[in-house]
């Protein structure tokens, strides 16, 4: 089973993106946090939002094509 929780956070000049396993808290100095049960509906929103995924944190999805 996949307990993985997905986080947007975003203020006016920040976006941050966190995948969580549930054994561990999260958070934010932001103003808005965005929780997501699947993956691809938060990298849409982050990306929506501006951020930009480093080759290291690309997104299971993008790697698994």
């Amino acid at each position: 089973m996949n307990n993985t929780t997905y986080y947007v956070c975003h203020g006016p000049d920040a976006v941050h993106y966190v995948e969580s396993d549930g054994a561990s808290t999260m958070t934010s100095g932001q103003s808005n946090i965005e929780q997501f049960d699947n993956e691809q509906e938060a990298v849409a929103r982050a990306e929506e939002l501006g951020y930009v995924f480093t080759i290291e944190e690309e997104p299971l999805q993008d790697l698994e094509s």
